[in-house]
C-alpha cells in the first residue's frame, strides 16, 4: 500500500483527471500545486515544509452553513451558499469567456480569493475592478489570483507582493530599578489616591434621583450644573460627567473634534472644495472605511445636492460595483438624484429615477429606521413626479401607525417600531426642508403624536421641495386620518415658512383655499386641528398671527358639545356593554390638545389651560379611569369567582350552572372592553400632558394631574401609576430646570406617596437639551447614553442641528464625537454640518472632518455641507 503522505486522490472527469485536495476534497487545476489553493493544506499529505504536522485544514467558512452565509457577504440568494464548494469552485474556474464582457485569461489564476480570512488565508487583497476584499495565502502573493466576488466582470488580477518585514529592534539592556524613585512614586500615588477617594466619597452618588429624598440643596446643585454659564469653556470642562453632575472618566477612544479655532474666521469655497474632498475620501480603503457602499451613497447624494448630476450618476455606477449586498442604499441615491433633476428642470429624468428607486423597494430590510426614511422620502419624490398611486402604496406598506391603548403592552419591539416611525418623520424634515431644521419641526410637533407619521412626512417633504399643490392633491385623496395629518403638516410648513408680517387672516385664507375640497374640512374638529397646526408653527414667526389663528380654531370647537363622563354599568350593562364610539371623540380630543399646545407656544397660558381642560373632559367620555377598571378585574380574577357567579344567577334570573358560566364569561369580557377604552383614554392623556410638560407648560400639567387624582367620581378618578413614570419624570425635570426645586420636590413626593416607587430617573430628553444649551456637549452625550435607542438617535441629531450661534459649533462637535454609535454619529453629522453652514461656519466643519479617521463620517459631514442654504 502506498504510504498516506504520497497518496493523491484524483477526480474523474469526462475528458481529464484533476488532482483533489485530501483535506477539503476540492479539485485543483494546477497539477504542480504544493498547497491547496482553497484551504492551504499540503496536496500530498504528510508533514508541511518546515516540520509542521499536516492537519485536515477546513476553513471556518466551510464548517457551518451560518458562517458560510456571513462570509458570502449576505447575498439575497442564500441558497447559493449551501451548494457544494467543489461545484462552485469548478464552475468559477471553468466558466467560458462568453460570461465576461472583456477578454480575460482566467486559466492562469491558480488561487481563488476567499471572502473571509482564515488561518491559512491571512493576506488581504482588494479587487481593482469591483473593490471586493478577499484573502489568500501569503505564499500566493505576487501571483495571478481570482476575485472572491463571483459576479466580478474582470475577476483575474495580479496579487500584490508581501510588504517587506520590519527589522527587529535589538532588545534594550535591562535597567536597574531605582528603589528610591519607586518608593517615592508609590507614596505619592497613595497620597493622591487618598485625596481622590476622600473627594469622591463626599460627592452625591451617580444613581437615579431618589424622589422621596430630593432636597432643595440637591435641586439647586442640579440646576446650577445645567444653567448657562458665563465662561462656556470652563463650564464645558467642569460639567462633562454624569447627569447629576459627578465627574466621569471615559475610556472610549472616540475621535475628538479637530482644532477648528484657526478656521473659525476663515472662509471656504465649498463649490470647489467639496468635490475634491469627495473624490479623495471615497477612495479610502481598509479599516478606515467601514462601508464602501455607504461611502458611495453619501458621495452620490452630496454631488446631487451640489447640482452635479453627472458626478452623482458616476457614483451611482460605482455603487453598483460594491453594493450588491445592500441594494436598497441605492433608493436614497436615486431619490436625491431625482430631486436634483427636478431642480434642473428635467422632470422626465426625475420620474425615471423615482421609478428605478421604486423597483428596489422590495429590497428594503424588514426593520430599522433607515428603511422608513428611505420609503417616505421616495414617496415624496413620487408625489412630486406625478406617481401618486405608488406613493400611496408606500404609505400603506411602511406605515408605523400609532394606536393608543398599548401603554402597558409587553410588546417592546412593537413599541420601539412605532417610536422609530415618529423619529424617522422628524429626521426626514431635516433632510428635505433646507430652510428649516429638525429643531424647528420638533419644537412645533403635534400635541399628540402622529397616528401615521410616514404619510405626514411624505406630504411635508413634497411641500418643502416646492411641490405643495401636488402634496395637497395627494393628501386629499387619502383616508381620513392620513388626510388630516398630511394636510396638518402642510399647514405647519406654511406657518413655519411664513413671512414675519403674516396675518392670521391671510394664513387662514390660504389653508381654507387649498383644503376646500378635503372631506376633513366638513368636520369642525378637523378644520380646527389644521388651524391649530398652522398656529403652532407660525408662533415662532409671529405670535399675533398665531393667536389670531388659535381664536379661529376655538370658534370652531366651542359649539361642539362635550360628551358626558362614562359611568360604570350595572350587571346587564357589562354582560351586553354599550360603549361610546371612540373615533369622533378621539378627533375632538386631538383638536383641543393641538389648540392647547399652540396656546403654550404662543404664550397664552390661560388659553392653554382652558383647551387642555376641554381635551381631558372629552376623554372622560371615552372610558373610565384605568385604575378603577383594574381594581374591578382583580375581583373577577380573585378567589370569589363562585360568589360572583351566584350573584349573576340571582340578578339575571339564571337557573343552570352552564348558563351561569356563560354569563360570567360575558360579564368578564364586557369588563375587558371597558378596560380597552380606559387604556386608550389613559394613553391619550399621557401623550398630551407629556408633550405640554416638555414645551414649558409644566405648571398647567401639574395642576391637571392633581385634579384628575382628586376627582370625587371614583369611576373617573385617574391616579398615577408606574405607567405614568415618564410623564412624572418630564414634569419634575422641567420644574428643576426652570429653577423651581420646591415644585419638583412636590411632584416627586406626591408620586412616591401614591405609587410607593422610591426613585425616578430625570428626563434624558430635557436634561440633554439643558446641558447642550449650556454649551456642554460632553454632558449631553453622557446623559443620552442612558436613553433608549430611538430617543438617543433623535436627540443627538436634534441637538447637533440646534446651533443658535457660532459658539454652539464646538459643543456640537464634542457631542457627536463622544457618541459611541457610529451610525448615530454619521446621521447627526449631516444635520450639524448643515446647521453650521447656515451660521457661516462651513470652514470650521471642513477643517474638522479632515481629522476624522472614518471615511463614512467624513462623507456624512460633506453631505451636510452640500445641502443648499435657503433663508
Amino acid at each position: 500500500m502506498v504510504p498516506l503522505r504520497y497518496q493523491v486522490t484524483t477526480l474523474k472527469d469526462s475528458a481529464m483527471d484533476f488532482a483533489v485536495c485530501p483535506s477539503c476534497k476540492q479539485s485543483v487545476l494546477d497539477d504542480d500545486a504544493v498547497d491547496c489553493p482553497f484551504c492551504g493544506a499540503p496536496m500530498k499529505g504528510g508533514p508541511r515544509p518546515g516540520g509542521a504536522p499536516a492537519k485536515p485544514a477546513v476553513s471556518k467558512a466551510a464548517q457551518t452553513p451560518k458562517s458560510v452565509s456571513a462570509g458570502a457577504t449576505n447575498t439575497a440568494n442564500r441558497g447559493a451558499v449551501n451548494k457544494s464548494s467543489s461545484k462552485s469552485a469548478s464552475a468559477g474556474q471553468t466558466s467560458g469567456a462568453d460570461d465576461l464582457p472583456f477578454e480575460t485569461d482566467t486559466g492562469a489564476a491558480t488561487t481563488v480569493a476567499a471572502a473571509t480570512a482564515s488561518k491559512q488565508r491571512s493576506f488581504r487583497i482588494v479587487c481593482p475592478m469591483c473593490e471586493t476584499v478577499g484573502y489568500i495565502s501569503p505564499k500566493s502573493a505576487g501571483t495571478r489570483v481570482k476575485c472572491a466576488n463571483p459576479k466580478c466582470l474582470v475577476p483575474v488580477f495580479d496579487a500584490p507582493q508581501l510588504p517587506p518585514p520590519e527589522p527587529e529592534k535589538p532588545p534594550e539592556p535591562p535597567r536597574k530599578p531605582n528603589y528610591i524613585l519607586l518608593g517615592g512614586g508609590t507614596a505619592a500615588i497613595c497620597i493622591v489616591g487618598g485625596i481622590v477617594a476622600f473627594f469622591v466619597a463626599g460627592q452625591p452618588a451617580a444613581s437615579p434621583v431618589a424622589v422621596n429624598r430630593m432636597t432643595p440643596e440637591e435641586a439647586a446643585r442640579l440646576l446650577a450644573e445645567t444653567a448657562p454659564a458665563a465662561n462656556t469653556t470652563n463650564n464645558q470642562a467642569k460639567n462633562s460627567g454624569t447627569p447629576d453632575g459627578n465627574q466621569q472618566t471615559t475610556t472610549e477612544t472616540k475621535p475628538n473634534p479637530g482644532d477648528t479655532k484657526t478656521a473659525a474666521s476663515s472662509t471656504v469655497d465649498l463649490a470647489k472644495e467639496l468635490p475634491i474632498l469627495i473624490e479623495k475620501t471615497v477612495l479610502i480603503r481598509g479599516s478606515q472605511n467601514r462601508s464602501l457602499p455607504f461611502s458611495r451613497q453619501m458621495a452620490a447624494e452630496a454631488y446631487a445636492l451640489l447640482g452635479n448630476i453627472e458626478k452623482a450618476q458616476e457614483q451611482a455606477v460605482a455603487f453598483d460595483r460594491v453594493g450588491q449586498n445592500v441594494p436598497f442604499y441605492k433608493i436614497s441615491i436615486l431619490t436625491e438624484l431625482g430631486w436634483a433633476q427636478l431642480r434642473a428642470g428635467t422632470s422626465d429624468a426625475a420620474k425615471a429615477s423615482a421609478l428605478a428607486a421604486y423597483n428596489l423597494v422590495n429590497k428594503l430590510p424588514g426593520n430599522g429606521r433607515s428603511r422608513l426614511i428611505f420609503a417616505s422620502r421616495l414617496g415624496s419624490l413620487l408625489i412630486a413626479t406625478g406617481e401618486a398611486d405608488k406613493a400611496t402604496q408606500l404609505a400603506n406598506d411602511y406605515a408605523t401607525t400609532w394606536k393608543p391603548g398599548l401603554i402597558d403592552s409587553n410588546q417592546v419591539a412593537e413599541r420601539l417600531e412605532r417610536q422609530d416611525g415618529q423619529v424617522a418623520a422628524l429626521l426626514q424634515a431635516g433632510l428635505d426642508d433646507f430652510a428649516g431644521s429638525i429643531a424647528q419641526v420638533t419644537s412645533t410637533r403635534p400635541g399628540v403624536v402622529w397616528f401615521e407619521p410616514q404619510a405626514a412626512a411624505m406630504a411635508r417633504s413634497a411641500a418643502a421641495h416646492g411641490f405643495g399643490e401636488k402634496a395637497i392633491s395627494w393628501a386629499i385623496s387619502q383616508p381620513e386620518v392620513r388626510q388630516l395629518e398630511a394636510l396638518g403638516e402642510i399647514a405647519a410648513f406654511e406657518g413655519a415658512t411664513a413671512a414675519p408680517d403674516i396675518t392670521a387672516e391671510a394664513l387662514k385664507a390660504k389653508i381654507e383655499s387649498w383644503s376646500a375640497n378635503a372631506s376633513v374640512m366638513k368636520s369642525p374638529a378637523s378644520k380646527a386641528y389644521l388651524f391649530a397646526r398652522g398656529a403652532a408653527a407660525v408662533a415662532v414667526v409671529s405670535k399675533p398671527a398665531a393667536l389670531g389663528l388659535i381664536k379661529e380654531a376655538q370658534a370652531l370647537l366651542e359649539p361642539v358639545e362635550l360628551p358626558s363622563p362614562v359611568t360604570w354599568p350595572n350587571t346587564q350593562g357589562l354582560v351586553n356593554p354599550q360603549l361610546p364610539a371612540i373615533v369622533p371623540l378621539e378627533r375632538l380630543f386631538v383638536a383641543w390638545a393641538e389648540v392647547s399646545i399652540a396656546c403654550q407656544l404662543a404664550g397664552d397660558a390661560a388659553g392653554c389651560d382652558a383647551a387642555l381642560s376641554k381635551a381631558l373632559a372629552t376623554l372622560q367620555g371615552v372610558g373610565p379611569a384605568l385604575n378603577y377598571v383594574d381594581q374591578f378585574l382583580e375581583q373577577l380574577n380573585g378567589p370569589d369567582v363562585a360568589s360572583i357567579r351566584d350573584r349573576l344567577k340571582d340578578e339575571l334570573g339564571i337557573r343552570t350552572e352552564d348558563a351561569a358560566r356563560q354569563a360570567f364569561s360575558s360579564y368578564r369580557r364586557g369588563t375587558l372592553n371597558y378596560r380597552e377604552h380606559a387604556a386608550i383614554r389613559y394613553d391619550l392623556e399621557l401623550q398630551a400632558l407629556d408633550r405640554l410638560a416638555q414645551a414649558g407648560g409644566q405648571a398647567i400639567v401639574w395642576k391637571k394631574l392633581q385634579e384628575l387624582a382628586s376627582d370625587t367620581n371614583a369611576v373617573q378618578k385617574q391616579v398615577p401609576s408606574e405607567i405614568s413614570m415618564k410623564l412624572v419624570s418630564s414634569l419634575a425635570t422641567a420644574f428643576q430646570l426652570a429653577n423651581e426645586p420646591t415644585q419638583a420636590q412636590a411632584v416627586t413626593d406626591w408620586y412616591s406617596g401614591i405609587t410607593r416607587i422610591g426613585a425616578i430617573t430625570p428626563s434624558a430628553t430635557l436634561m440633554a437639551a439643558s446641558r447642550f444649551g449650556a454649551k456642554d456637549g460632553a454632558g449631553a452625550a453622557t446623559v443620552l447614553k442612558e436613553a433608549d435607542a430611538p430617543t438617543r438617535a433623535l436627540m443627538t441629531s436634534l441637538l447637533a442641528s440646534q446651533l443658535k450661534d457660532a459658539g454652539m459649533v464646538e459643543p456640537a462637535l464634542v457631542l457627536i464625537g463622544q457618541t459611541s454609535d457610529l451610525s448615530v454619529r454619521e446621521e447627526a453629522s449631516i444635520f450639524a454640518a448643515h446647521a453650521a453652514h447656515h451660521l457661516g461656519e462651513a470652514a470650521k466643519i471642513v477643517t474638522h472632518l479632515q481629522t476624522l479617521p472614518q471615511a463614512t463620517e467624513r462623507l456624512s459631514w460633506i453631505r451636510g455641507l452640500s445641502m443648499p442654504i435657503e433663508k
